[in-house]
């Protein structure tokens, strides 16, 4: 796991948010909260004070079912420019 990815896992954990996953794809991150209707602002706020709001395009906050279960579960996902 990169270093981006574990200061995210990190971050949200300590924000009392239980993570999923969190996975890299080249330069797209994308971070799977266990959660559901979390607020994006919040959200947006923790990945910019992580990695830092330059380094951060394309920020996108949704929701999707778990395959197979009732869960909803929040998604972060961006492209990250380090």
């Amino acid at each position: 796991m990169s270093d981006v990815t574990e200061k995210l896992r990190a971050t949200f954990e300590d924000n009392d948010y239980e993570v999923g996953e969190v996975s890299t794809n080249r330069d797209r991150v994308r971070v799977a909260l266990l959660v559901e209707g979390a607020e994006a602002a919040q959200l947006r706020e923790i990945v910019h004070e992580t990695v830092g709001e330059s380094n951060v395009l394309g920020l996108n906050v949704t929701t999707e079912t778990v395959e197979g279960q009732d869960a909803v579960r929040t998604v972060v996902s961006f492209r990250n420019r380090t």
